[in-house]
């Protein structure tokens, strides 16, 4: 019984030495970014909202780099969200470099809103925000089976400019490696 506690007592130590390691490493960053001073940028993420919220990567496209926000501050105010992150290497832009290009035109036209039902069954989602220039800024919050299937969780239609977008950005999300 000892030896399982002190076991786990060692081995969250080592979570948290590792997590403090990243931060830092992230904090002296000298590539880091801010969205509030770009005029165009496309911002994604999968968010999980069933049990609480969390995001381990949201991304930045801007300007031909890709970006990555490993803070989990869009928990504390989605409504209020600003990217602040930090340069990732040339190779994990080369993942997402086609994106913009795909971009659906037909979503530039619809105002900031929620398609389906985000964390309805514990779920999550995928959160679009995007910044064109001479333009307001536009959040989107999209129900994640988007990333599977082109109906929402309570099985209505997602427009159909979406499920393409979307399968695409979770097949992206997911081979980002964030170091």
């Amino acid at each position: 019984m000892k030896r399982l506690i002190l076991s786990s007592v060692f081995l969250m130590i080592l979570g948290m030495l590792a997590c403090s390691k990243n931060e830092i490493e992230v904090l002296n960053s000298s590539q880091k970014v801010s969205a509030e001073t770009l005029e165009d940028y496309l911002v994604f993420g999968h968010v999980g909202l069933g049990w609480g919220c969390r995001a381990s990567a949201i991304y930045m496209i801007n300007d031909g780099k890709l970006y990555a926000d490993t803070s989990n501050i869009f928990c504390k105010d989605q409504e209020q969200y600003q990217f602040s992150g930090f340069k990732l290497p040339d190779s994990e832009y080369d993942k997402v470099k086609t994106v913009l290009s795909e971009y659906p035109t037909e979503l530039s036209s619809v105002e900031s809103k929620t398609f389906g039902c985000p964390g309805c069954a514990d779920g999550g989602m995928l959160f679009l925000q995007r910044k064109e220039k001479g333009k307001a800024v536009k959040s989107w919050r999209i129900d994640d089976t988007i990333f599977y299937r082109e109906t929402d969780i309570m099985n209505q239609p997602f427009p159909k400019y979406l499920p393409v977008f979307g399968q695409k950005l979770g097949t992206i999300y997911t081979s980002i490696k964030v170091k």
